[in-house]
């Protein structure tokens, strides 16, 4: 028997699952709903405290307890905590608030509410003392209606009851006022802790929060408003429709009734013209927003008492910006363009048209950055990034004008002599076609000299002055910086070295275009006739070779004259 049964329960869970999961679960239970810091945990002392007298006991502006805000002048909310110096410990967790803090005043919490929902609320009461009476009020927050009253000594009671919301009652406010203390003095009593507030569904529900996201960063964030009537439709993981919802006044949506599983939540675009889903999952998941561009989110639901409301969307607007190409004079096609937001993270990309113009669409509200990344051929790169903000709402596209600059090309001039050897220290003017000077660039060593960042354009060299010992090239040498120019210009001009027979010295030649050059008349030497014969090369005085000549011609002629007298 007990096998049929169990057998009979799976074949009925077949039935359902076969029936696309249309079946409702019956079981009613509650969950929270929409209150914050329930039980006053999230406080922040260390900036917004002071201590009121005793361990433990503060008084700490309503700025600096999360959710809850209070009419005292003072605008303090009293917080105890465990060790405290009376020893009162809290109902649930660490801190708890005494209603009468430095000045008497309720405290309150401003809570979104559904039209027509059921809410039950709870919360502990004790007095500090003696006998402590505190009074719950509800309704809209310009005119809460007393509920009920609290009296209590010295040991914690709680209090539960239930709250429809009126027709119209999108915000609910609920309030504790202090009522009487056993001092009689409305500042000393009436602590409160763990505040609660429920809403009773049938079977696991999903749901939660649209909204308009104005600052286009995928977060809730307080002062966005939210969107109503929005329609929601759920779906299978099999995209069986099983309902569809629209958002309340205040945003919401919430699926009730529903079975274990996982599920397809599709959120419907007002106006696909002027919105679209902002950034998806960005930070906590209950104040992101889940929806993909689409307007698609997935959900699981683990049991029939599950509880997801944490599928948000956000809405926001979207924006352009146009980017306009330039050089000095005319627009320029081809360039590329990357769209950055403020992460640094590339969005978007673009392609400047003929007329030197690109429009980038789709940019939700925030900050962003334009980043060049190639230019047109012939001009550089630019590489600074620029920056622009879209604005929520915005109608005409941001425009920003980037300017090129045509790629310069480099003159590299080569001295040599007449034998192909380097020349340095040759001094050479650049012109431009205007003939006026814009550079003197001077050789080195290796009689290279170089001169860079030359726009594209008909340019000449002039040599101001020449090596030592060379002559000055005196001509013009044209050249010119092509468009888009990819290697250097390279000139090799030629020097001719000053004549060896000239008797000027090289200190004397020309060796800039101003100088005059000065003429050194030539002198040339009387030499001796080298081919002169022996008989032809008349005696010099003092002559020893002579003197002996002579005297043997004198011995020869008297002894001629001898011989003929005998």
């Amino acid at each position: 028997m007990k096998q049929r049964w169990i057998i009979g329960l799976f074949f009925l869970f077949l039935i359902m699952l076969a029936g696309g999961l249309k079946a409702e679960a019956t079981e009613n239970w509650e969950f929270s709903w929409m209150i914050k810091n329930a039980d006053f945990e999230n406080i922040n002392i260390a900036d917004y405290g002071r201590n009121a007298g005793q361990p433990n006991v503060w008084y700490v502006n309503q700025d600096g307890v999360e959710a809850w805000a209070t009419s005292n002048p003072s605008g303090n909310i009293e917080v105890w905590q465990n060790g405290n110096g009376e020893n009162v410990p809290a109902f649930s967790g660490t801190n708890f608030i005494e209603l009468n803090s430095d000045g008497p005043g309720p405290v309150y919490q401003d809570i979104k509410t559904v039209p027509g929902s059921t809410l039950k609320w709870s919360f502990a009461h004790r007095g500090r003392s003696g006998t402590d009476i505190a009074e719950l009020l509800i309704g809209a927050p310009d005119n809460p209606l007393p509920i009920m009253e609290a009296e209590d000594g010295m040991t914690w009671n709680t209090y539960s009851g239930t709250y429809v919301v009126p027709a119209g009652q999108t915000i609910t406010r609920l309030t504790f006022n202090p009522v009487a203390t056993s001092h009689g003095n409305l500042t000393i009593g009436n602590f409160l802790d763990d505040i609660n507030l429920y809403i009773d569904v049938t079977g696991a529900q999903l749901g939660d929060y649209v909204w308009y996201d104005t600052n286009g960063d995928g977060v809730q964030n307080n002062g966005e408003p939210p969107a109503p009537n929005v329609q929601v439709e759920l779906y299978t993981k099999n995209n069986v429709l099983v309902k569809t919802a629209t958002t309340n006044d205040i945003g919401s949506y919430l699926f009730t009734g529903l079975l274990a599983g996982e599920y397809h939540v599709k959120f419907i675009n007002p106006d696909p013209s002027r919105y679209t889903f902002t950034k998806q999952k960005i930070g906590d998941e209950k104040t992101d927003s889940d929806p993909d561009k689409n307007g698609d989110a997935t959900a699981n639901l683990t049991s029939i008492r599950d509880s997801n409301t944490t599928i948000d969307a956000g809405l926001t607007t979207t924006g352009s910006i146009i980017i306009h190409k330039v050089d000095q004079n005319k627009k320029l096609a081809n360039a590329k363009f990357t769209v950055q937001d403020s992460n640094g993270t590339t969005i978007a990309s673009g392609t400047t048209n003929e007329d030197g113009s690109v429009q980038i669409d789709g940019l939700t509200p925030g900050n962003y950055f334009i980043q060049e990344t190639a230019a047109p051929t012939g001009y550089e790169l630019e590489q600074t990034r620029t920056p622009f903000t879209i604005t929520y709402g915005q109608t005409a596209p941001v425009e920003l004008t980037v300017t090129n600059q045509l790629k310069t090309g480099t003159l590299i001039i080569h001295k040599i002599n007449t034998k192909n050897q380097d020349l340095g220290n040759a001094i050479f003017d650049v012109f431009d076609k205007s003939n006026q000077a814009i550079a003197k660039i001077v050789t080195n060593t290796s009689g290279i000299a170089t001169l860079n960042d030359l726009l594209p354009g008909s340019y000449y060299v002039k040599e101001r002055e020449a090596p030592d010992g060379y002559q000055l090239k005196s001509d013009n040498i044209p050249f010119t910086i092509p468009f888009n120019p990819i290697t250097p210009v390279t000139l090799t001009i030629q020097n001719t070295a000053i004549p060896a027979n000239n008797p000027a010295t090289p200190a004397e030649q020309p060796k800039h275009q101003s100088e005059t050059p000065v003429v050194t008349p030539t002198i040339t030497p009387v030499t001796a006739v080298q081919n002169a014969t022996a008989a032809e090369k008349l005696p010099e005085t003092g002559d020893r070779e002579a003197d002996l000549a002579q005297l043997i011609g004198l011995v020869l002629l008297a002894t001629g004259i001898l011989l003929r007298r005998t």
